[in-house]
């Protein structure tokens, strides 16, 4: 049998095509636009970010602030938006039912014993006199919900206020927007409402307001109260990189986690919200609760349905079995190559 041997230019030549191949550049990072709140709930978001885990999944995030919530469904709907954090509400439903191709994909946020970043915030003088000591101490007085209602605001009134044996009828209800509410228990214009980190310990600080009783007192357990949502570009067009966007932020999620168990890690994630939230007070850090990234990005479905039937119920639209409102392809892809972290 002839073997053939190449000739030393025919070597010289592969090499060099090789090398070339080699040296051919890197294909440019897939750009991707979030809309996000600039809240403690999207630490996971900045935290992959920062650590380069996004442009480790050939990723170019762009996030933009303050398109959310109903403002952010006609963006995603046109490709403006790629995905979006934020709450669930009827915005969510309402979307849906318009025709709008959004899913939700991933839990940012819950609410978790130990990890109460809510509270039920109530005036300090109220607590001082006396005045409220136990659940039922909550009727008559001023309680703040967001509108329009329904919400998450007045989902947890009822749910706080059956604790004492009451209902929205056994208090006065104020609307308040949910960023004014430490406004309104400062003047006294409410008595109580469910406020957030860092806000409620800026209140507290200022002598106003008490943190009463967790979040985790009232609401359902491990309930899911900030999500990553995508829209049509994500879901339809480019899975794929849908995939490595859940991948680099679980990345961003379980190093924040990780970062809280101490004072140095704690630091770090401070350094990275103070980039990217309006709290530019480091020494507040050390004084809030933080928030939950749950490391697999878990939802709660009990707990979304319980909010689902509770909007329905109470004027908003019904969205049914709250599994049709999911996609959990993108999760489950980056847990297949991440696995997954027991909590």
């Amino acid at each position: 049998m002839t073997r053939h041997v190449p000739s030393l230019a025919g070597a010289l030549a592969a090499l060099a095509v090789f090398g070339l191949a080699e040296a051919a550049p890197a294909a440019e990072p897939a750009k991707v636009t979030i809309g996000v709140i600039g809240i403690l709930a999207e630490a996971g978001l900045y935290v992959a970010q920062e650590q380069g885990f996004f442009a480790e999944e050939g990723l170019d995030v762009d996030f933009k602030r303050g398109i959310f919530g109903p403002d952010g469904f006609p963006a995603l709907a046109t490709g403006r938006l790629d995905a979006m954090g934020g709450a669930f509400g009827p915005e969510t439903v309402n979307a849906v039912q318009r025709g709008i191709e959004v899913k939700l994909v991933l839990g940012m946020n819950s609410y978790i014993k130990g990890w109460d970043a809510g509270y039920l915030s109530v005036r300090k003088a109220l607590i001082d006199e006396g005045r409220v000591k136990d659940w039922p101490d909550l009727k008559g007085l001023k309680i703040a919900l967001s509108p329009p209602q329904p919400n998450i605001t007045d989902f947890f009134a009822t749910r706080y206020l059956a604790l004492g044996g009451l209902t929205l009828a056994d208090v006065t209800t104020v609307n308040v927007p949910f960023d004014q509410m430490i406004t309104a228990l400062k003047t006294g214009g409410v008595d109580a409402a469910h406020t957030s980190e860092p806000l409620t310990t800026i209140a507290v600080l200022a002598g106003a307001t008490v943190k009463w009783r967790p979040v985790t007192s009232y609401a359902p357990p491990g309930l899911t109260v900030a999500f990553l949502h995508f829209g049509p570009s994500l879901l339809e067009k480019s899975p794929d990189m849908g995939k490595h966007l859940i991948t680099g932020y679980l990345r961003g999620a379980r190093q924040y986690d990780e970062w809280l168990k101490t004072p140095e890690g704690k630091g770090k994630a401070a350094d990275i919200l103070i980039k990217y939230t309006p709290v530019k007070d480091r020494g507040l850090y050390d004084k809030i609760t933080w928030a939950y990234a749950p490391p697999n990005g878990d939802i709660s479905v009990s707990g979304l349905q319980d909010m689902a039937n509770y909007f329905a119920s109470h004027a908003g639209p019904n969205a049914g079995d709250v599994h049709k409102l999911l996609d959990d392809r993108f999760r489950e892809a980056a847990l297949a190559k991440l696995g997954t972290v027991k909590e």
